[in-house]
């Protein structure tokens, strides 16, 4: 473990902590004014999200953040490679997104009840009904105006193949009737998971926002298919941006 990563952790723990006494009052709150408790608590995480990613020595190289809706949540879409994709797409999106989370994360102290302020919704993936009322919940944060954020590869992919998104995951798009923001995250894991010992690394990291896809608007066939539909806008960013990163972190 290199010094960039002690510190990194250090400064969580002591975020996790010291924050407490907020963390209360932000919970108080949201007994009242849930969409109030959204804007408060993301923007204290994007704020120590960011502070994260300056010990480590990460920038972000953020494309597309014009078509990102002002007026309206959304569902943002993206491929997934690192444990720091949701930290990039909170602190580059500019607005409170809640993320669909492993239910595992709920439990992790001090964490999970964040996690909660930002509008996180926890999945169990071997619990296929309470999955179904995970997404209701997701629908339901979007329509109070907290945007949501999914990977529906479900678990991290190291290469340039993703995998398959899948179709269950864009139930929150279709029940609030909100625009879908394709994603693309390159070199996430290149500034963590692919170091020996996990360590975190100094560089450039890229994330592409794609322009907001109306669901009401497709074909009955890509509404039939919206993973794979979804997938081709994720995958054409990827592809089109994956060099240009290489680059940036070679300078």
């Amino acid at each position: 473990m290199n010094l960039r990563t002690i510190l990194c952790l250090l400064y969580v723990a002591l975020f996790l902590v010291l924050s407490m006494p907020v963390h209360l009052v932000v919970w108080l709150i949201g007994k009242k004014d849930p969409m109030k408790k959204y804007r408060i608590s993301s923007k204290i995480i994007r704020w120590a999200y960011s502070s994260v990613l300056w010990l480590a020595g990460i920038k972000i190289h953020a494309i597309g953040q014009e078509n990102i809706p002002t007026d309206r949540a959304c569902l943002f879409v993206s491929n997934h490679r690192s444990n720091l994709d949701t930290i990039l797409t909170q602190v580059a999106s500019g607005v409170p997104v809640g993320f669909v989370a492993k239910t595992e994360l709920r439990k992790v102290p001090l964490l999970g009840l964040w996690m909660q302020d930002i509008g996180c919704v926890f999945l169990d993936r071997a619990n296929i009904k309470a999955a179904i009322q995970v997404m209701n919940d997701g629908a339901e944060h979007v329509k109070l105006g907290c945007s949501m954020g999914i990977c529906p590869e479900g678990t991290r992919g190291h290469d340039d193949n993703m995998k398959e998104f899948k179709d269950g995951s864009f139930k929150i798009a279709t029940k609030s009737n909100a625009p879908i923001i394709p994603v693309a995250v390159i070199g996430t894991d290149d500034r963590w998971e692919n170091n020996p010992g996990a360590k975190l690394t100094k560089g450039y990291v890229t994330i592409c926002f794609g322009k907001p896809i109306e669901v009401s608007e497709l074909e009955a066939e890509n509404k039939k298919h919206l993973g794979a539909y979804v997938q081709q806008f994720v995958k054409e960013m990827y592809d089109a941006h994956k060099e240009e990163t290489l680059s940036l972190n070679q300078k």
